[in-house]
């Protein structure tokens, strides 16, 4: 289990053999037109899945501190398989236009990013839309918005003069996924525990991006540093609780234990995201650290014009509670309003359906949403694994920016991604003979006890007749 240079763990680790699958679906906005003009409701329409192969292979591997840790960067690779979509890269997408929404929503830091008269930034930034002809919404296919990126305006005007730093994407191009293709370094340097001289630590984060913990990103006790960085989780696992670092999110996630299970007929303990991964701090109050710096904007209102729930006064500023179903990774994602969920809002408020038209595709539910990860419990070696996320950005109205003005306030679901494994042929051979080893090495003892009993009274039987047969 110990991972060094020859050993068989190594050779899993270094590229791994499991077939990685990654399952993207897009909201499409059939009626964008409206909401601009009208303000509608968004109608949001699933489309995908659109399926990658996903490989993944560790580069610049150094070991340090006589094996006990070792660095490394992780490249992903991702091809598509058109025979596993529903859909081609060419189909086109109506979404928010997150590049504008963005930059919008960045000039409402009066005293913050910007010093100085944020009504004259507005004006400034709005004059910039106009002469991009930026909307709200924007019109793209598929391989542009997914890995191949699209250019705008907003990326260059916005690098020099007042603007500048206004959106800190260090990319040319805009793509969910752009960027990330064959690259070695976009999920940034790791260093993790090999599990020499302490089997308990395999696999276990050390270092991220040169930086012993996360304080960069949240401040105590989320800025702790821990978890599985990726392949290993200890031996001997329980039913309590996994621990996972995530680059995506720039934090550890916790899967607790939900039940025992069997994986192609090997078993294992089962552990998932439950509701306490997304509560906001009302439920669970260890969540707090995760969103230090609450949003001051505008009272929220629905169509009817009622003031939306969960907001709560601080000083002679309205503060948005963080709706439950909501991680704030504004901070991770260069300062986008980006907020995390499970897919179609599953295990969320339900008010964040609210702003959307109630012919949206919404059907949360735990079988197609839910994340989770199955683990052998003595080796701690993953069986089955699918995490789920939804990317959502908040929309809201802003004074001066034309295409922002009067909209009504809305985490906007972008994208949902699933990432699932499986295991080949080969690996559940080896896993199914790694599973009775253990039974087989009790049948041996149990057989060698025996054989050794049977031995004894043969020999104690042989040795009472040659000493009967002595005195007779």
């Amino acid at each position: 289990m110990v991972v060094s240079e020859g050993s068989m763990s190594f050779d899993l680790w270094s590229d791994l053999p499991m077939p990685m699958y990654m399952k993207v679906y897009y909201y499409n906005c059939t009626n964008h037109q409206d909401v601009q003009d009208y303000k509608a409701k968004p109608l949001l329409k699933q489309i995908g899945p659109y399926v990658f192969l996903e490989k993944h292979h560790k580069s610049n591997i150094t070991f340090h501190d006589n094996n006990q840790t070792v660095s490394f960067y992780q490249q992903k690779n991702w091809m598509f398989e058109p025979d596993m979509s529903n859909g081609t890269l060419d189909d086109i997408l109506v979404t928010l236009n997150v590049l504008a929404v963005t930059a919008a929503d960045s000039t409402r830091w009066p005293n913050g990013m910007f010093e100085g008269d944020y009504p004259f930034l507005r004006v400034m930034m709005d004059g910039t839309f106009k002469e991009t002809k930026e909307e709200l919404f924007m019109k793209t296919n598929i391989r542009n918005i997914t890995f191949d990126g699209i250019e705008s305006d907003l990326l260059t005007m916005t690098e020099e003069g007042p603007m500048a730093g206004v959106i800190e994407m260090p990319f040319d191009k805009f793509g969910w996924f752009y960027g990330r293709n064959g690259s070695d370094t976009y999920d940034g340097e790791y260093e993790m525990w090999t599990g020499e001289g302490n089997l308990q630590n395999v696999g276990q984060i050390s270092r991220w991006q040169g930086e012993p913990d996360l304080s960069r990103f949240y401040p105590s006790p989320c800025s702790h540093l821990s978890g599985s960085a990726g392949e290993f989780f200890p031996p001997n696992r329980d039913k309590s609780s996994v621990s996972y670092f995530t680059p995506d999110l720039c934090r550890t996630i916790f899967f607790n234990y939900k039940e025992e299970t069997e994986v192609q007929g090997i078993s294992g303990y089962k552990y998932w995201l439950d509701t306490g991964f997304i509560a906001n701090s009302t439920y669970n109050s260890s969540n707090v650290c995760y969103n230090p710096h609450p949003d001051l904007v505008q009272q929220p209102k629905d169509q009817a014009g009622n003031d939306l729930p969960d907001i709560r006064p601080i000083e002679d500023a309205i503060v948005i509670g963080l709706y439950d179903g909501l991680l704030n990774v504004t901070s991770c994602k260069f300062n986008a309003p980006s907020y995390v969920s499970f897919p179609h809002f599953y295990k969320a408020d339900p008010a964040l359906m609210e702003p959307f038209d109630p012919d949206s595709d919404f059907w949360p539910n735990e079988e197609q949403h839910e994340s989770y990860i199955s683990l052998m419990p003595k080796p701690g070696i993953p069986l089955d694994v699918a995490v789920r996320m939804q990317i959502n950005i908040l929309v809201r109205p802003l004074e001066y920016i034309s295409i922002m003005e009067d909209i009504n306030t809305m985490f906007f679901p972008m994208i949902w991604f699933e990432t699932t494994t499986e295991l080949s042929d080969d690996l559940v051979s080896q896993l199914k003979l790694l599973e009775i080893a253990p039974k087989l090495g009790n049948i041996t003892g149990g057989i060698s006890v025996g054989i050794g009993a049977v031995l004894a009274l043969t020999a104690a039987f042989m040795i009472y007749n040659v000493r009967r047969n002595q005195f007779v």
